[in-house]
């Protein structure tokens, strides 16, 4: 199989590519870089692309103008369009107290999407390759990662796509040799001040003198991972699914009894799974994070562990995972008229008149249409707040109900509460008023119906 052919069926078999797609080409002027650009040059008509060159110029070193002039170079002899910026990557390390090798990530990424953002579907190329993958791997495990981090890079990640993650370094300096296809050497990648290039200019040497495929090895074991992973993934998946009562924006529920049967790995793993579906991401979260937010099981009920903007809480039927950044702030009161529908603090409000009872659902309520006063009011709790719960001749405070009835303390400024006059009706969801219930001298009903927006 040529390199094309190789290179297309990478394409086809991960689907990187759709017809009439527009391309940013992650352009360092490198080996890797040029390799991919001239690849994608000799399918962009098949592809009908448009192709997007984006260098980034760190004013790094004192070649990184001959850099930026070869892809100036490179995109007018093949009729691409060239986009470059110039952002000192020394600079930004100073001032966000970073490495200079993650402020020139940073700095790179930030360039190729703002540009992505002004085209439709648009695409992001990078030209991470098989060693790179091994690279990443041993880094990786030499920090101290799972599965997940052995798992490596993706030939898709979002807009990040990899085509040539699975050609050697070796095959595409010769590609470009046989090719007379310039390239840029930076020689700072053969120093050994950063990690990684230590692991490339000194480990990965010594382990191809073991084994001449270390590094072909190390890329078929991350593909192995990935297989397992996908398997695994399903597993919890489902039984994510199972022990979840409710999934939110900010916060997921999960059955108490359910989470406590289930294995640590598997609690492990779930927790993953609802902290990425919550923040997008688990970057910051370790094994060792993980295992603290697992903890709370020997705590009593009503504690909670709080890790950055994420807070897990033993609660009495539930485990609640809460994302406590970026909460909408709900409006402390609202005024609902009869045949009315509105919006309180995410859920759905809404009144009508009936002529009987039908839905036995705790989120309706039925009460004396005679012995209210509109509008009626719906907030949440005040200190003191005291109403008849049904079937009691005497009033109870709201905070003493909440706690007999075992309402998890982290919902019980979200429970509404809806008054007439002054007087609460309905702690809705919970219990209505024994003051306002419907009875046999009842001649008028109304019917308000709480759900989730």
């Amino acid at each position: 199989m040529t390199i094309i052919d190789r290179f297309l069926f990478n394409i086809k078999t991960y689907n990187l590519l759709e017809k009439n797609d527009t391309i940013i080409i992650g352009a360092s002027g490198g080996p890797d870089s040029q390799f991919l650009v001239y690849l994608f040059n000799q399918i962009k008509e098949e592809y009908n692309l448009k192709i997007i060159l984006a260098h980034l110029n760190h004013l790094h070193r004192k070649e990184a103008s001959n850099d930026e002039n070869l892809l100036i170079s490179t995109g007018e002899k093949l009729g691409l369009e060239v986009k470059v910026k110039r952002a000192s990557m020394d600079e930004f390390a100073k001032n966000n107290k970073i490495s200079a090798e993650d402020a020139g990530r940073r700095l790179r990424y930030d360039f190729f999407y703002n540009l992505a953002d002004n085209y439709d579907d648009a695409k992001i190329a990078v030209a991470h390759n098989m060693n790179d993958q091994a690279e990443t791997m041993l880094f990786r495990m030499i920090r101290g990662t799972g599965l997940d981090g052995l798992s490596a890079m993706d030939y898709k990640n979002g807009k990040i796509i990899r085509p040539i993650l699975s050609f050697e370094k070796s095959e595409i300096l010769k590609y470009l040799d046989e090719n007379n296809i310039e390239y840029a050497i930076d020689a700072t990648n053969l120093e050994n001040d950063y990690s990684r290039n230590y692991i490339r200019n000194e480990i990965f040497p010594r382990l191809s003198e073991i084994n001449y495929n270390a590094i072909s090895n190390f890329f078929n074991l991350s593909n192995n991972i990935k297989n397992d992973l996908e398997i695994i993934d399903e597993i919890i998946e489902e039984i994510y699914k199972d022990i979840t009562i409710s999934e939110g924006a900010y916060r997921i529920k999960f059955d108490r009894k359910k989470f406590e049967l289930i294995s640590d790995a598997k609690k492990s793993r779930v927790l993953r799974i609802a902290i990425n579906k919550l923040k997008g991401n688990i970057k910051d979260f370790s094994r060792i994070n993980i295992n603290k937010f697992l903890s709370l099981e020997k705590l009593e009920t009503g504690k909670k562990i709080i890790k950055d903007d994420i807070i897990f809480t033993k609660n009495y039927k539930s485990y609640d995972l809460e994302l406590i950044v970026g909460k909408k702030d709900s409006p402390s009161i609202c005024k609902i008229s009869l045949n009315e529908e509105i919006i309180f603090n995410g859920k759905n409000v809404k009144t009508s008149k009936v002529s009987e009872k039908t839905n036995k659902s705790k989120n309706v309520g039925y009460f004396d249409m005679d012995k209210l006063l509109f509008p009626l009011f719906i907030r949440t709790r005040k200190n003191g707040d005291r109403f008849y719960p049904l079937g009691m001749k005497h009033s109870k405070k709201v905070k003493d109900f909440f706690i007999d009835e075992k309402v998890d303390k982290n919902t019980r400024d979200e429970v509404p509460l809806i008054l007439s006059d002054n007087k609460i009706i309905w702690v809705a969801g919970y219990r209505i008023s024994e003051e306002f219930k419907v009875d046999k001298g009842t001649k008028n009903i109304l019917k308000i119906e709480v759900a989730n927006d």
